[in-house]
C-alpha cells in the first residue's frame, strides 16, 4: 500500500465535525469527482499520452505483448509473488503478533481494494483495518503498524532516484538524461528532509517535541487555508507518533527493512524481464534507474495505483536506446503484473480470509482509551 492522506482530527485539540449529514454527503461527492477524474486520467494517460510519448499505437503495443511466452508469464508472476511475500516482513514486523500467511492475505486484500479505484489507498486501508479487527488486533497496535509501514515505504521508495544516479555514476555514465537529473536530486532532497524528520522525532521525545512544534508552526497556517475550523495539535501528534511506534521500531528496524527492501528489489527483477522479455537489453544501472522512476510515480495519487503514469517511465527507457514499441509494452506488462493482477488475487485473498479468519484471531485487549482511528494514513 502506497500514498499519504491526511489524517482526521482525532488528536489533541480536535474540533468535532459540525455536521456529520453534510460531511458524509460531501465525502461522497468528493469519491465520486475522485473516481471520474481519475478514471479519466488514467485512460487518457494509458490510451493517448503513452502512445504519444513512446511514437507508437497501442496495435503495436499489442503485437508486442502477444509475443510473451506462458513459460514467462509465469516466471514472472511466481517473482511478483516472491515480492509480496517478501513485504510479509514488513507487515508482521510493523504488528506483533502477526504471522507471514495471513500477512499475505491482508496485504492483497488492501491492494486489489486501492488498485481498483482512485484514491483507493484510504479504502484499502480502512479493508485492512477491518481485517485486523477481526483478528482480534487491539486499535492502538493496527494504527502504529499503519503508520510505520507508511513511514517506511515513503522512505525507501524516496532514496530509489538517489540510489539510481550513484549506480549510474558508478557505472560511468556522464550525459545523464535530464529527466533522471532532476527527479534523482529533487528525491535527494524529499529523502533528506523526511529522514530527518523520522528520526528526529523517534530518537528523543525532546525531538519530537521540538520538531512538532516547528511543523505546527509551519503546517497549520497552510491547512487553515483549505479548512478554516483545522486545531490540529502537530506537536502533540509528534509525540503521540513516537510514543506508539518507539517500541515496535527499536526491535523490529531490520525486518522492516529487509521486507520493504525484498519487495523493491525482488520487484526490480520483475521490471527488467518484463524489459528483456521485448528483447530490451540495458544496462543494469539504466535499468534501475527506468524502475526508481516508476516507483517514485507510485507516489502520485492521481489514478488507481499511480497506474498510467508510472508508465511515463518508458520514455527514460527510449532515451537509453530502448525500441519504442518494445518499451511501451515492457510498462504495459509490469503493471499488469504490479497492479492489475492484484485486484483478482485480493478477491481470493477475501476469501482466504473468510474461511479462516477464526484461525488466526490473536485476541489482543483494547486500552480503555484507544479510539479507532479515524482517516488513516494510507499507502499504495
Amino acid at each position: 500500500m502506497e500514498h499519504a492522506e491526511p489524517a482526521k482530527d482525532t488528536g489533541p485539540g480536535a474540533v468535532p465535525s459540525s455536521g456529520p449529514g453534510r460531511s458524509k454527503t460531501s465525502d461522497r461527492i468528493t469519491r465520486l469527482v475522485q473516481v471520474v477524474v481519475g478514471i479519466g486520467a488514467a485512460t487518457f494517460l494509458l490510451g493517448w499520452v503513452l502512445p504519444w510519448i513512446t511514437h507508437t499505437s497501442w496495435a503495436q503495443i499489442v503485437a508486442e505483448l502477444q509475443r510473451l511466452g506462458w513459460a514467462k508469464a509465469f516466471f514472472l508472476f511466481m517473482l511478483m509473488m516472491g515480492g509480496l511475500y517478501s513485504y510479509t516482513f514488513t507487515l508482521s514486523a510493523s504488528l506483533p503478533g502477526l504471522r507471514h500467511t495471513p500477512a499475505l492475505i491482508v496485504n492483497l486484500c488492501g491492494s486489489g481494494v486501492s488498485n481498483a479505484m482512485p484514491g483507493g489507498g484510504a479504502m484499502g486501508v480502512a479493508a485492512q483495518y477491518a481485517i485486523f479487527r477481526s483478528w482480534g488486533f487491539s486499535h492502538r497496535n493496527i494504527g502504529t503498524s499503519l503508520i510505520i509501514t507508511t513511514i517506511w515505504n515513503l522512505l525507501v521508495r524516496a532514496m530509489l532516484p538517489m540510489v539510481a544516479i550513484l549506480w549510474l555514476l558508478a557505472d560511468g555514465a556522464t550525459d545523464l538524461p535530464h529527466l533522471i537529473v532532476v527527479g534523482g536530486w529533487g528525491a535527494v532532497a524529499v529523502a533528506a528532509v523526511m529522514i530527518s524528520l523520522a528520526v528526529g522525532i523517534i530518537a528523543s521525545d525532546k525531538g519530537a517535541h521540538r520538531i512538532g512544534r516547528a511543523l505546527d508552526r509551519v503546517v497549520k497556517p497552510a491547512l487553515r487555508l483549505f479548512r478554516k475550523e483545522y486545531h490540529q495539535d502537530v506537536e502533540a501528534l509528534a509525540v503521540d507518533m513516537r510514543s506508539r511506534v518507539i517500541d515496535v521500531i527499536r526491535p523490529g528496524w531490520l525486518r522492516l527493512t529487509f521486507g520493504i527492501a525484498g519487495f523493491l528489489g525482488i520487484y526490480f527483477f520483475l521490471f527488467r524481464e518484463c524489459m528483456t522479455a521485448f528483447g530490451i537489453d540495458l544496462p543494469w544501472s539504466q535499468a534501475f534507474a527506468c524502475y526508481a522512476l516508476s516507483r517514485m510515480l507510485t507516489m502520485v495519487p492521481v489514478t488507481p495505483g499511480g497506474i498510467g503514469v508510472t508508465e511515463l517511465a518508458a520514455g527514460l527507457m527510449i532515451a537509453f536506446g530502448a525500441d519504442h514499441a518494445a518499451a511501451a509494452a515492457a510498462v504495459v506488462l509490469f503493471a499488469i503484473y504490479s497492479h492489475i493482477l492484484e485486484i483478482p488475487l485480493g478477491l481470493l485473498s477475501a476469501g482466504a480470509w473468510t474461511a479462516t479468519r477464526r484461525h488466526y484471531h490473536v485476541g489482543q485487549q483494547d486500552d480503555p482509551d484507544d479510539l479507532p482511528p479515524g482517516r488513516l494514513p494510507a499507502f499504495h
